[in-house]
């Protein structure tokens, strides 16, 4: 088959991430039809009938995506690439306001961060020790109190003595149960 009768278009050559492309295909008389579609990341093959249309949603993409016919034809393969410039979607700047829409402080807005990856972090953690077993949810939580009564002994040494009581107590409890 030559490059004349493999027929392969597309709708669009230039969109912006998540726009929706359609290609269009035939090639008669091919043994085989695949489509690569590479983004620059990572290259997808599908196996494609003789002809027909597709579309594709083009996500993350490294400017451009190639998109590439490879027809196989008594064991010749042809090859037609198409190049698609994906463009970036433009980046939102937010700023975080008050009931009245007043804007809020710089350090208003850097507590308002701190309290969401607090509540983000405490969240993956309770979702975390609810997939462990029980008797290990006891010991993770045992291990994370000692944790901290070290570093609170460490930070004030008055309490240090009391970190290392604590810190046996807890071993010889852990040794007792096995």
């Amino acid at each position: 088959m030559d490059k004349q009768r493999m027929i392969f278009e597309i709708d669009r050559r230039s969109v912006t991430e998540g726009d929706v492309v359609e290609i269009n295909w035939q090639c008669q008389g091919a043994e085989e039809v695949k489509l690569t579609i590479d983004n620059g990341f990572r290259a997808t093959e599908i196996p494609l009938e003789l002809s027909g249309n597709k579309r594709f949603r083009l996500h993350r993409s490294k400017g451009k995506t190639h998109m590439t016919i490879a027809v196989t034809t008594n064991g010749k393969v042809h090859r037609k690439t198409i190049d698609v410039r994906v463009k970036k979607l433009p980046t939102v700047k937010a700023e975080t306001v008050d009931g009245n829409g007043k804007r809020l402080g710089f350090f208003r807005q850097g507590w308002q961060r701190l309290l969401t990856k607090w509540h983000d972090a405490t969240a993956k953690l309770r979702f975390a020790m609810s997939t462990l077993p029980e008797g290990k949810q006891v010991r993770v939580r045992m291990m994370a109190l000692l944790g901290v009564l070290l570093i609170i002994g460490a930070i004030w040494p008055k309490l240090y003595g009391l970190t290392l009581v604590v810190l046996v107590v807890a071993l010889a409890i852990g040794l007792i149960r096995k």
